[in-house]
């Protein structure tokens, strides 16, 4: 076990360290949760949001609930208001 131990620490050393990806939107939201609140901010529901996204409900279900949590939103109107204040609305 010993030498397995020190050949993945080799293997560490050596291996090219890359930076963190980062997002290209505020929060670390993904592409498909900017569409989401994109259409929540422009007030469609969630069987809406659905419909146009070609997606489950349930799953615009859970972009909503990413979206609220990685925002910092309590609700549907303060996570538009934070799609207006990062132009994310347009």
């Amino acid at each position: 076990m010993g030498q397995l131990a020190e050949k993945a620490d080799a293997l560490k050393q050596n291996a090219p360290s890359r930076p963190a990806k980062s997002s290209a939107f505020p929060e670390g939201l993904t592409q498909r949760e900017v569409e989401v609140i994109c259409l929540v901010a422009s007030g469609r529901t969630d069987r809406e949001i659905g419909e146009e996204l070609f997606i489950r409900i349930t799953t615009v279900g859970n972009h909503v609930s990413n979206i609220l949590n990685n925002t910092g939103s309590a609700n549907w109107a303060e996570a538009a208001s934070f799609a207006t204040r990062h132009g994310l609305d347009q």
